[in-house]
């Protein structure tokens, strides 16, 4: 028994925090908030990237490629209020719609990201070009909702707002 008190104490004096400490120098604190920031600054890149290629495919009515920048368990409520679901309808929607709506642009306003989840919130502005709005302006709030499966970002689901009265 009077043989192990020492090696216990020894063992004691190794795995205390400032027995460790002493165990690893140079050990470097993880600094959560820069890896925070720099996933952050990853994320928004690759929305940056798809939201470049969301507008391109409206500005130039390729309603199957936009829609495939959709998952296609996707929601999308348009514009007019319409509900959408799935890429069939979401499909359908722009086609019948995009020569009409004519070029759109999209703010972002705000951005948060977590896991394989993030939120755009921003402003859009809808030039119609035809039918009857033809001429007019939609405009106000949208938020987007994507998703990360695998290694690939894509809408989960979007929501165009009217204007706030």
């Amino acid at each position: 028994m009077i043989g192990r008190v020492p090696l216990v104490a020894a063992l004691a004096a190794v795995v205390t925090p400032c027995g460790l400490r002493a165990q690893a120098p140079g050990y470097q604190q993880i600094d959560v908030g820069a890896i925070r920031a720099e996933y952050n600054a990853e994320v928004l890149t690759q929305i940056n990237s798809h939201l470049a290629e969301w507008g391109d495919a409206w500005a130039n009515d390729r309603g199957e490629e936009l829609a495939e920048l959709y998952w296609e368990d996707a929601l999308l409520i348009t514009p007019e209020g319409v509900q959408r679901r799935g890429h069939a309808e979401i499909r359908d929607y722009f086609d019948a719609h995009l020569g009409e709506h004519g070029t759109v642009e999209a703010f972002m306003l705000d951005f948060a990201a977590s896991g394989g989840m993030a939120q755009v919130f921003g402003h859009y502005m809808l030039m119609i070009q035809g039918g009857e709005g033809a001429g007019s302006l939609k405009q106000g709030p949208m938020m987007t909702i994507y998703l990360l499966r695998g290694r690939t970002w894509k809408i989960r689901s979007q929501v165009f707002l009217p204007p706030a009265n």
